[in-house]
């Protein structure tokens, strides 16, 4: 699982949420709430952190890979 090429795109099983994946220790989140859409940067410090990239990478709980488009479509409504 290590040899991944990275930045990942993925998105949440609800579709409001789009994540690019720039490794194992860091990604960025596009949320959707309402009509706002909002940026979160994690960089992975914390165990729980760290476990939510994995879950992503191995697209875990209803994740799915979307595009770079997506990914930039959703970043672009983001302010």
């Amino acid at each position: 699982m290590h040899d991944q090429q990275f930045p990942l795109y993925r998105c949440s099983a609800n579709g409001l949420n789009w994540y690019r994946i720039a490794s194992f220790a860091e990604f960025t989140e596009v949320q959707r709430v309402g009509n706002r859409y909002i940026l979160h940067r994690i960089k992975a410090e914390t165990y729980p952190e760290k476990v939510r990239i994995m879950e992503l990478v191995g697209l875990e709980h209803g994740s799915s890979e979307c595009s770079r488009m997506e990914y930039e479509n959703a970043l672009s409504k983001s302010a």
